[in-house]
């Protein structure tokens, strides 16, 4: 994961997180806020890298760096095991039709601290949205794409990918605290299905200003 110190995220209590990002006119997705928005956007997922073929982040939503808009950044080529390359922008994404077949995965997120979980997602969806040059998109994503759509619409809709996992037993079971020098343990060879340290709920609460 990069360096969370380097990177504007909104603390995990932001208000706006739990927002319903606006959604943005046909006449604004081409206008010159909305590029700087893009830009900005695009400039924290590649990092100081400054190669558009190496994304830092396979995802980011509009509102975990303040911006209450319906813009998102999904690497389509990411596969959860490290390739990327292809990091593209959608505005105004709305999912049309979703697999009844779920998987579970972990997800992590830097709008949740050091919290991660085992999430069930979507086999498959399809995804509608527009480009930043205003061309409409209509196109379907499987596996650990189809759960970047998911997770970065959710933030548009002011959801984190906790609220996918049950308060009870067996759900707080399935949400972990990760320390950064953790994070590949957690990720590699599956290490997060036996992960040992977890998150109580009223840790999260507490992260959250819920208490």
């Amino acid at each position: 994961m990069a360096d969370k110190t380097s990177i504007p995220f909104l603390q995990p209590d932001d208000p706006i997180l739990t927002q319903i990002a606006a959604r943005i006119t046909p006449e604004e997705v081409t206008s010159e806020s909305v590029k700087a928005d893009i830009e900005k956007m695009l400039g924290i997922a590649l990092g100081e890298q400054g190669d558009r073929t190496k994304p830092v982040l396979v995802g980011l939503a509009a509102p975990q760096i303040g911006i209450s808009r319906r813009i998102i950044l999904v690497d389509v080529s990411a596969d959860g095991h490290g390739v990327t390359g292809n990091l593209r922008v959608f505005i105004n994404p709305e999912i049309v039709w979703r697999s009844e077949e779920e998987v579970e995965w972990y997800e992590g997120c830097y709008s949740t601290d050091q919290v991660c979980g085992i999430v069930f997602s979507p086999q498959s969806l399809r995804v509608r949205a527009f480009d930043e040059h205003g061309n409409e998109i209509l196109e379907t994503y499987h596996g650990y794409t189809a759960r970047i759509f998911r997770h970065e619409i959710d933030h548009l809709d002011g959801k984190e990918f906790v609220t996918h996992i049950p308060d009870t037993p067996e759900g707080n079971d399935r949400l972990h605290w990760v320390e950064d020098e953790e994070f590949p343990s957690y990720r590699d060879n599956e290490g997060w299905r036996t992960w040992p340290n977890k998150c109580l709920r009223e840790r999260w609460n507490t992260i959250k200003g819920m208490v």
